[in-house]
């Protein structure tokens, strides 16, 4: 292949590996763009597997953008959530999970136990040429991935909603939206629902996540009541999930995006994304 066509072929995958570990898709965007294009202007020689090359520059770039930010997510005030990747808006891998949920569980991995799980599941990359990236032992290699494995273990979606149930889905929140009944959507949601809010310190959050139908039905009536009369709501596939949109109806400025995992009994989990530096990139 020549190296336009190696850089076509591996972005998406390269691009995923970027957004799994750092959970920023335009830092991820520019991390590849530099990868590849120091690939392509200065291509090293005597590189045998290429992919892995292009996997591990990505990788050390990203744990490289980790070190730097690393005190500012420790004192990220609440809950802070990757971005949005808009279904269609970014060429990720689609082979790739990257739903809010696997995502949150990756982020509770140390940053090099991340880097050898995302580069075993994205690329395949052997624990040899994982040790020459990380100036480690094959037998460590092992060990960081096997407790990777484990503390994801179960961390896979139980069930992907087939188009019909996503359409009801989406058809109940529009609705409740549109009549003021949010209560037809909280009928959705199972007992032990879990909802993440980010709003970054910078607009109206909840600052803890909320668990239980309860406490999580409760805020969103109270949400509904206060702010559903200036919103529009429409659907929208972030991270490979059902979504919603709200924009404000006087600014037509996207305010949350809020999105949904389900299994075969209900929703289980909601994310709830307000930092306006998130959503920038999606107007």
């Amino acid at each position: 292949m020549t190296t336009t066509q190696i850089a076509t072929t591996f972005r998406p995958t390269l691009l995923s590996i970027a957004y799994r570990m750092t959970g920023e898709i335009m830092v991820s965007e520019d991390i590849v763009q530099d990868v590849l294009l120091s690939w392509i202007n200065d291509t090293p020689e005597g590189v045998q597997n290429i992919k892995a090359w292009l996997a591990r520059s990505v990788m050390n770039a990203s744990l490289n953008h980790l070190a730097r930010v690393k005190r500012q997510r420790e004192t990220y005030k609440g809950t802070w959530l990757p971005e949005p990747v808009l279904a269609g808006q970014h060429a990720v891998d689609a082979r790739l999970d990257i739903s809010y949920g696997f995502m949150l569980l990756l982020g509770k991995l140390s940053p090099l136990e991340r880097a050898v799980f995302v580069l075993k599941e994205s690329f395949d990359v052997t624990y040899a040429e994982i040790t020459q990236a990380f100036d480690t032992t094959e037998a460590n290699c092992r060990q960081l991935y096997k407790r990777a494995k484990e503390k994801l273990a179960g961390s896979k979606r139980r069930f992907s909603p087939d188009p019909q149930q996503q359409q009801a889905l989406l058809t109940a929140f529009t609705s409740a939206s549109e009549t003021g009944d949010i209560n037809e959507f909280i009928r959705l949601l199972k007992n032990d629902v879990v909802l993440y809010s980010d709003g970054g310190g910078k607009v109206v959050a909840a600052m803890n996540t909320l668990v239980g139908l309860d406490v999580v039905g409760n805020f969103l009536r109270s949400v509904e009541q206060k702010f559903g009369q200036n919103l529009v709501v429409k659907p929208a596939l972030i991270n490979g999930q059902v979504a919603l949109l709200f924009t404000e109806k006087d600014t037509q400025q996207l305010n949350t995006i809020m999105v949904m995992e389900m299994d075969d009994s209900g929703i289980h989990q909601l994310f709830s994304v307000r930092n306006p530096d998130k959503l920038a990139h999606l107007h």
